[in-house]
């Protein structure tokens, strides 16, 4: 079916030669909804915000900072935060009536999660990982002061464990996609047009004709932060790769400009970012989880089915080849552009959001987590949230034919989670990272 689907706009463009033409994006100056330099408007349109959007945005996180408590503030390689512990600090601020901590909602300033261990005989899940103080970064996100990697968000772990929590286990995604209307429009465009034919205005005519794409989002609620972040960098990365907007990297020139054959062949040009972590070890009783090796892989189309069918087949060799540059530089992509760094956060989450629920963790520890599951400030929810996305369109340089940008994010924890293999070794550790006494967090 996906497969026909995008076998049936290439049918409509590898029908054009055409020159180049470029597609203004723009947003509302009056929406501050904004994930890493993506504003979406009272319509659920995304697009870039003005570096004054930003600026703003910075100032204002930044003055409402709250000072970081002592040892928060510096780098650690293995900080350990107990869940029952935030969840107990977030119900004494709703009692109290007092906001909930920054610290609170940066998770203590992890940025990874490497290991949960359960702890039925305290009632407790506690996550550990990197961790280090934090501040406001490029487009107002917040991220380690050392380091520079976006900071890990209770709200994103919170709706991936409500989320994994439910009876159906499921796969966190987000795709951008020419409507059927749209393509049926632009189809009726393409054959309506005579021998002459003026480039601009036939590129211009197609991007009016298929109109705004639809922004389809699984596993977490469409108005939640967690989705923002997946349409955010599914959206960025179709503008980098097509060289709608620069890239900021030298190291990863847009996908057109690396383009050796004449034209696409196959398929359009069309990636989809996916977890790749090394390997998940467990326990023998399932009490202690290490995430190995959490990366960001960057799967052509053919890649990307044949990971989700278990075949195998062949992708475009150009398509290939900016898959494996966006893989190499994501890093230091995620650096400068930090909405990636929060897309890899939320793979985090997700998986151990699966854990939680795979280990059957909640009745093993009979323990909800309730206050920090249901309290809405922790889950804020966008009053604007994300539906549509602009098609651009771009030429091959060679061939001249129209291309229009694709893409998708998909988060899958399940398979690799269920075939997590045992580690001896993670039974000692499980008593080595208990947190004791009143705080909710350790060194």
């Amino acid at each position: 079916m996906l497969r026909s689907f995008w076998s049936m706009l290439l049918a409509i463009l590898l029908t054009f030669v055409v020159g180049g033409v470029a597609n203004a994006q723009t947003y509302d100056d009056n929406d501050d909804s904004s994930v890493g330099g993506v504003m979406i408007d009272a319509k659920g349109l995304l697009s870039l915000a003005s570096v004054d959007a930003m600026s703003r945005l910075e100032k204002a996180r930044r003055d409402a900072l709250e000072p970081i408590a002592k040892g928060l503030d510096r780098e650690n390689d293995a900080r350990k935060v107990s869940l029952r512990g935030i969840n107990e600090t977030i119900l004494r601020c709703e009692t109290a009536g007092e906001p909930i901590p920054d610290a609170v909602r940066y998770l203590g300033g992890l940025t990874a999660i490497e290991f949960v261990f359960i702890y039925p005989e305290q009632n407790d899940i506690v996550l550990v990982g990197p961790a280090e103080g934090w501040t406001v970064g490029p487009k107002g996100v917040i991220v380690g002061k050392k380091s520079g990697k976006p900071i890990l968000l209770l709200q994103d772990l919170v709706e991936a464990m409500n989320a994994a929590a439910g009876r159906e286990r499921p796969i966190f995604s987000v795709s951008i996609d020419p409507s059927a209307e749209g393509l049926e429009r632009m189809s009726a465009y393409a054959s309506s047009l005579g021998a002459a034919r003026n480039p601009k205005a036939i590129a211009a005519g197609m991007e009016e004709a298929l109109g705004d794409q639809i922004v389809k989002i699984e596993g977490v609620p469409r108005d939640s932060h967690f989705a923002y972040v997946m349409a955010a960098a599914d959206y960025r990365m179709k503008q980098i790769s097509m060289g709608a907007t620069k890239s900021p990297l030298k190291s990863l020139p847009s996908f057109v400009s690396m383009m050796k054959s004449a034209a696409p062949s196959g398929a359009l040009p069309r990636w989809w970012l996916a977890p790749n972590y090394e390997t998940i070890t467990r326990d023998q009783e399932g009490l202690s989880w290490n995430l190995k090796g959490g990366s960001v892989l960057t799967c052509t189309e053919t890649e990307f089915l044949d990971r989700a069918q278990g075949a195998k087949g062949k992708p475009n060799e150009d398509f290939a080849r900016w898959a494996e540059k966006m893989t190499e530089n994501y890093d230091d992509l995620a650096r400068v552009e930090p909405i990636f760094g929060q897309l890899r956060n939320c793979m985090d989450c997700a998986f151990v959001a699966a854990i939680i629920a795979q280990s059957n963790a909640y009745e093993r520890v009979d323990y909800a987590f309730e206050a920090m599951r249901t309290n809405p400030r922790v889950c804020a929810k966008f009053e604007n949230v994300p539906q549509f996305a602009p098609s651009v369109s771009v030429v091959a340089r060679k061939s001249g034919a129209i291309m229009f940008v694709t893409g998708g994010v998909s988060m899958n924890p399940w398979p690799t989670v269920l075939a997590s293999e045992k580690s001896p070794r993670l039974e000692s550790m499980r008593s080595e990272n208990q947190i004791s006494g009143k705080s909710w967090w350790n060194n």
